[in-house]
């Protein structure tokens, strides 16, 4: 009898422990999802009319149901690691790049509640933190609950590696901001740094990120240019692996077109300062070229220099890249 107790005693024991410990798990992973939540609502909410457009104008629709979504899917991946992890805490983003399962919580629950407030015709005033989560989250299981281990949607689970490696940028390898030689890839400092000494292009505190399958990028915030409602605005984004940059480019969101021509000019004298930087080579000559607004792609000093322009599926704006890529960089 008394055996026969104790193993009771150990069972109930166990049992509680698991129990609680499954409580506390969840409470701490709502918690991180509230502030996922927030982050990701303030991002969406001061940039919502381009996320819209480009939501519908980066998607190829191919015919018989076919649809290709990859240039949306990387848009909607820098963003996220870009815009929404800068509105995280520091500590919230150390708990990140140490943590795989706390990413992929975060990659989940951000990349659903974007698409969700983008499917909206106008941004929401709110947000319901218990739908999200019931959107991405199965009920739970007696097995899940008591591992602490969320079971998500086979539709809802993302997979990619978002917010994981995120470097400080003063650690982008260690290297120091010099010119690439001619044609070689350029160093993620001198790259995401190119014109740190303007103001409001510091890059993001998220530092050189990995947006998915070894691809990492690094971004500068939005600089508004004017005191519209929705003002045109530019920023710099630098993309590569692990180790290098093989392009970086100015890109400009015209939402107010009257203004269009007055900041292609900007565009312009800030694109050509930025190739200088990373090159070592004076740029003047291309100035006039970009300013002029019409896309074009030339060789410069074993470099590919080009101007793109896309225009939004609303027909509201659109937007011009401002680069420099090496010869092997692959979009």
């Amino acid at each position: 009898m008394n055996a026969l107790m104790a193993a009771i005693c150990i069972a109930w024991a166990g049992f509680s422990f698991l129990f609680y410990r499954g409580l506390y798990h969840r409470r701490v992973r709502h918690a991180a999802y509230a502030e996922f939540a927030r982050a990701t609502f303030t991002a969406v909410q001061a940039h919502f009319p381009e996320l819209k457009s480009k939501s519908s104008s980066l998607v190829i629709d191919k015919g018989f149901g076919v649809k290709n979504d990859e240039a949306w899917q990387e848009a909607l991946h820098t963003f996220i690691s870009h815009r929404v992890v800068s509105e995280l805490s520091p500590r919230t983003r150390d708990s990140l790049k140490a943590s795989p399962s706390a990413s992929k919580d975060f990659s989940t629950l951000t990349v659903n509640l974007v698409l969700t407030l983008v499917a909206h015709q106008s941004m929401p005033e709110t947000y319901n933190l218990t739908e999200a989560i019931a959107s991405i989250e199965e009920p739970e299981d007696p097995f899940s609950f008591l591992s602490g281990t969320p079971k998500f949607k086979p539709q809802k689970e993302v997979l990619t590696r978002l917010a994981i490696a995120v470097l400080a940028v003063g650690l982008m390898g260690g290297a120091s901001p010099s010119n690439a030689a001619s044609g070689e890839a350029f160093s993620p400092l001198s790259a995401c740094s190119a014109l740190a000494d303007i103001d409001g292009f510091q890059p993001n505190k998220s530092g050189y990120v990995e947006l998915y399958d070894g691809i990492f990028s690094c971004a500068t915030p939005y600089k508004e240019l004017g005191n519209q409602a929705l003002p045109n605005n530019i920023a710099l984004y630098g993309r590569g692996n692990a180790s290098e940059v093989t392009r970086v480019k100015l890109m400009l969101n015209v939402n107010v077109s009257s203004h269009g021509a007055q900041d292609a000019k900007l565009l312009a004298s800030l694109c050509t300062r930025m190739i200088t930087n990373v090159t070592g080579n004076p740029a003047s000559d291309l100035e006039q070229k970009i300013a002029q607004g019409k896309p074009f792609r030339q060789p410069f000093h074993g470099y590919s220099v080009y101007l793109d322009r896309t225009l939004w599926g609303t027909g509201k704006g659109y937007e011009l890249n401002c680069g420099i890529a090496t010869q092997n960089n692959k979009e």
